[in-house]
């Protein structure tokens, strides 16, 4: 089974990482680790799947129908029990979806044996400090919007951006891992967001790239009714998503690494050592 499968490998070599070499140590990793990386992203994003294919939801996908068809579906399957359903199921997920990729990056960052069971066990044991990083920053962001302007907001989300690794590299909780980001970002401001777009814009263009061919593989494929065929190109979608979008949350990990390398001297025993499966919450 997929979630029995474990991998280890040697540590990242901790170091100053220009952006090439950032990226490189980014997709070694993902390489590296792929049958937990894809597991954990495939575990985390079925059920919904599961729950739109079933509602009947995923008809009202905008790349399978045509806006009229939309707008006449809408109503229809956005009332049915089970889409409904599917919101509360996401909220609960919350805490997977965000931060179980960090989990995972951290710890195969260190060189620990993890398999998909031992990330999503790990990550369910910081479930509510999870929460908590995702819901203090949204309540500074929404006060910050309502109170000063875009780039304020912009300032604090990349002062925070590595805020999920610290949680889970360091085992604190989501008050000191906020305020670990915005000292480790303190200085190194406009090269984090330099690479947060970079990474981003890496990302969707692979994204789309993938959607775009299997997407136009299920578009001419013979003899497919159109339910079936919104059926695959909203799963094929859905997949490309979780697996390439599980890019983005290894590199955030390697810039955390490596702003801890350039304010902090950090050395390889260290971050074993806090990385360590079964680490306390602080």
């Amino acid at each position: 089974m997929m979630v029995a499968v474990a991998t280890a490998g040697a540590p990242v070599r901790l170091r100053v990482m220009p952006l090439g070499e950032l990226l490189d140590e980014t997709f070694k990793l993902y390489r590296r680790h792929f049958t937990v990386i894809a597991g954990v992203a495939l575990v985390i994003i079925l059920p919904n799947l599961i729950l739109s294919l079933i509602s009947g939801s995923y008809r009202a996908n905008p790349i399978s129908y045509e806006l009229t068809r939309i707008q006449a579906r809408q109503q229809q399957y956005t009332s049915s029990p089970l889409y409904l359903l599917s919101f509360p199921i996401a909220a609960l997920l919350v805490p997977f979806s965000v931060g179980a990729m960090y989990r995972a990056a951290t710890s195969l960052a260190a060189g620990n044996l993890e398999t998909v069971g031992s990330v999503l066990l790990g990550t369910l044991r910081r479930y509510f400090a999870v929460w908590g990083v995702v819901i203090l920053a949204a309540l500074v962001i929404l006060g910050a919007i309502a109170i000063v302007t875009i780039p304020v907001v912009l300032w604090v989300v990349i002062r925070w951006s590595v805020a999920l690794p610290a949680l889970f590299a360091e085992g604190i909780g989501p008050v000191k891992a906020l305020g670990r980001s915005w000292n480790l970002v303190r200085d190194n401001w406009w090269r984090t967001l330099g690479i947060l777009i970079i990474v981003t814009i890496m990302v969707s263009l692979i994204q789309t790239a993938l959607q775009f061919l299997f997407g136009g593989v299920a578009a001419v494929v013979p003899g497919l009714s159109d339910d079936l065929r919104a059926g695959v190109l909203t799963t094929v979608t859905t997949l490309v998503d979780a697996l390439v979008g599980a890019i983005t949350p290894i590199a955030i990990t390697m810039l955390y690494l490596d702003l801890r390398v350039r304010k902090e001297g950090l050395d390889l025993d260290q971050l074993a050592r806090q990385a360590a499966p079964g680490t306390a919450p602080a």
